[in-house]
């Protein structure tokens, strides 16, 4: 095989050209031999065909071919290239069948010889390798005086590269299947002829860096103690404000997916959580599913160092995968707890954590949420709602809140002037300016807290206690949903009452010795003996303030509200008629629009409400669970199936589809996967389980094919040599008879086909 220039006629090189040195730069064109020597182009078959992984062919079968082939190629690589690891995805098989000698006084002579040529290219590390493989090889120089050349002669820059076996121009050449190769097999030569960069060893990087972190391993594990439950489904995920979303994944493989990590932490490493393009959580260890961060991204250069690179060494360009996830294992949402919510909402009411819902018209600076020990603390300040005519009435509406946790920096969020927009500050630093020019999903980190601009007016604050705050502007009104981790039940205090599950006891003033109002308390009395005692301290202020401002700019303790009682009492027919073509017959909104005059206001009251509640009862839905063995050792020809177990902690009804394509000889029905392969063709097995309210769960079955084609034992527990290694499919050794050994290497010497037959 030339390259650089055609032969001279359309038989190739005769047997003048053979020369007892094979030369590049004398020829002018560089060349492979695996056998150059002259042929009768009369006989027997010249062959070629090209396996490519970025250009596999539709049919299932063409794209097994591919796959064995490419597989092969890269264990014949890394098995005798004199590398450890490679990324072959290119490679090209041509055979020389059944060639006789060009005879010029004999042509009776009958003996003919068969051998191929293989080239592997690897364009990761721009690698090229060509294989000779000498099959059958019937010639005798005895009686056909031949010459013979095996070799190549390649040209780099101004240097030549040239090398030929020692059976060159000598009778040995034409028995080199009986000879052990520098590959360490009968008849098989390994060359590396071409090779742009310096090498790099990916598979020693990755051991190596394994070996470091097992150094360490107490202190990896410590922080993996340190991180959240990954979200059991994209819906969970979209919905809990602990996590944010990673704009910068995907980069090391073209699986669609969606990966979230924590949003605030204090400490250094996070969870990192990854979705299929179904909503189901991966939990697949083959580089597609999430890991632990030992560095959270926010420190962008130790992570990439420390976390992503070591996933691309050991996942992606060798098959280390299991290493990897040793060190940084993947979460698998055992345990996960979705946040609480409460919100604070419209001419103001409030729904706890616990469910309760009351409405309280205080005006000044109050504690909404307190927990026992410090862990975190929300403030709210209120003002008047202005008439059509900018006039005070004696209506409120939330105008900022502000929030810490023990160790976080102070996040204060208030309306602006026009009452319109949001301005932000940090330790009483002015961020507006980011907010307003950040697009959507932008954020920034400050110490143990993050926050992102979700909206033009809306803002979503998280806090390293697991807290997290949505804040937006509607209608000239502030309004908050809290999330709250399960952690702190039995714990908290504050207008968004005691969080225990248990809503009679929401309304506990403060004190030691403080008893709950009756939840059938008048909003008169809920606003005396319980909202009211609840006006914060100046000393606990968390609260910016402008110049000109201070504490006591927002302490109007004269002020008394018209409660909702006695407006829904006084409202006329025509009033309540006004109010429900808007709101229906939902109080809180029609309160808000007899109060404030203002259809916008109500109607944000009551969309604010209807979608919080929605999504209270989303989270509140818990993922289905889908049990089945998550390996499965199949034999070709023979029948095997899978149960499939399924559970909902809710009790709703959950259906189970086949995700993956159905093989031949493949039924799944009532949960049972039953299949009798037919076939070493690639086959996928994944199911997803739904229980029709928006959770989903996934199973990936791992399928370990065997074909021994009864003469041999499976090995299950061993891949086979030549076939690329994947989490969820690989083809099996095969223990062979002597017998069969035998069989198999006649049956290869006349088809050819070094794919394909395992046993």
């Amino acid at each position: 095989m030339t390259f650089d220039s055609r032969y001279p006629n359309q038989l190739g090189k005769d047997m003048l050209n053979v020369t007892k040195r094979i030369t590049a730069r004398k020829r002018g064109f560089a060349m492979l031999a695996p056998l150059w020597t002259d042929n009768d182009g009369r006989s027997g078959d010249v062959f070629y065909h090209i396996y490519d992984t970025t250009k596999p062919g539709s049919a299932a079968i063409d794209k097994a071919r591919v796959k064995h082939a490419i597989g092969h190629a890269r264990a014949e690589v890394i098995a005798h290239g004199g590398v450890s690891v490679t990324a072959v995805t290119w490679v090209m098989v041509i055979t020389w069948s059944q060639m006789k000698p060009r005879m010029y006084f004999d042509p009776s002579i009958e003996r003919t010889n068969t051998f191929q040529l293989i080239i592997a290219y690897d364009p990761l590390r721009y690698q090229t390798y060509a294989m000779y493989i000498h099959l059958d090889m019937g010639w005798n120089n005895e009686d056909i005086e031949r010459r013979s050349m095996i070799g190549y002669a390649l040209l780099k820059s101004k240097e030549e590269d040239t090398h030929q076996l020692a059976p060159s121009m000598k009778s040995t050449a034409f028995r080199l299947h009986t000879r052990v190769g520098n590959s360490g097999k009968l008849g098989r030569y390994i060359f590396k002829i071409a090779t742009g960069r310096k090498d790099v060893n990916y598979e020693q990087k990755c051991l190596s860096w394994f070996a470091n972190e097992m150094k360490r391993i107490s202190l990896v594990q410590y922080y993996w103690g340190s991180t959240l439950i990954c979200p059991c489904d994209l819906r969970l995920a979209l919905m809990d404000g602990r996590w944010r979303f990673d704009r910068k994944q995907n980069y090391e493989t073209n699986y669609e997916r969606r990966c979230i990590y924590e949003s605030a932490t204090c400490g250094q490493s996070t969870q990192e959580c990854c979705y299929s393009p179904s909503g189901s959580l991966i939990n697949t260890e083959d580089g597609r599913g999430g890991q632990t961060f030992f560095y959270h991204p926010h420190s962008s250069t130790l992570h990439h160092k420390y976390d992503v690179l070591p996933k691309h060494w050991c996942c992606y360009l060798t098959d280390n995968c299991d290493s990897f996830y040793r060190v940084r294992p993947m979460d698998h949402c055992i345990g996960y707890m979705p946040l609480f919510t409460g919100w604070f909402y419209g001419d103001p009411h409030i729904r706890t954590l616990d469910g309760f819902e009351y409405t309280f018209n205080g005006l000044g600076e109050y504690t909404l949420i307190e927990t026992r020990h410090g862990e975190f603390t929300l403030q709210g300040r209120t003002a008047t709602v202005r008439d059509e005519n900018g006039q005070e009435t004696d209506a409120t509406v939330f105008s900022a809140f502000a929030a810490r946790d023990r160790d976080s920096d102070t996040v204060h969020v208030e309306m602006t002037t026009s009452r319109r927009g949001l301005a932000i500050f940090v330790e009483n630093e002015n961020v507006t300016d980011w907010f307003t020019s950040a697009n959507a999903t932008d954020f920034q980190e400050y110490i143990c807290v993050s926050v992102t601009k979700t909206k033009s007016t809306q803002i979503e604050i998280s806090y390293a206690t697991g807290f997290s705050l949505t804040i937006g502007v509607t209608a000239e009104q502030l309004d908050v949903t809290v999330g709250a981790p399960s952690t702190f039940k039995g714990f908290t205090k504050g207008l968004m009452g005691v969080f225990n599950d248990d809503p009679t006891d929401d309304l506990l003033p403060p004190g030691g010795n403080a008893v709950p109002l009756s939840n059938r308390s008048s909003e008169k009395t809920i606003f005396k003996e319980f909202g009211e005692r609840w006006r914060m301290e100046k000393i606990d202020s968390l609260f910016y303030y402008a110049p000109g401002e201070s504490y006591a700019t927002f302490a109007r303790t004269t002020f008394i509200p018209r409660f909702l009682e006695d407006v829904l009492a006084n409202m006329t027919p025509s009033q309540r008629e006004m109010a429900q073509k808007t709101c229906g017959n939902n109080k809180e909104c029609i309160f808000d629009f007899a109060v404030t005059g203002k259809e916008d206001a109500a109607g944000a009251t009551l969309v604010t409400n209807s979608k919080n509640k929605d999504n209270a009862e989303t989270l509140s839905n818990a993922s289905p669970n889908i049990t089945v063995d998550v390996v499965f050792n199949v034999t070709v020809g023979e029948f095997n199936s899978l149960t499939l177990m399924t559970d909902d902690l809710d009790g709703d009804t959950v259906n189970v589809v086949l995700e993956s394509m159905l093989p031949d000889g493949a039924t799944f029905e009532n949960n049972v996967y039953t299949w009798t392969p037919t076939s070493m063709d690639v086959v996928n097995i994944s199911f997803l389980a739904s229980d029709g309210k928006g959770g989903v769960a996934a199973a990936d079955v791992a399928v370990n094919l065997c074909n021994c084609s009864g003469h041999g034992e499976c090995r299950f527990d061993l891949p086979a040599d030549g076939y690329e290694l994947k989490q969820t499919f690989r083809i099996v050794q095969c223990n062979c008879s002597i017998e069969w050994e035998g069989a198999v290497l006649r049956f290869l010497l006349k088809s050819f086909d070094i794919f394909n037959i395992p046993c």
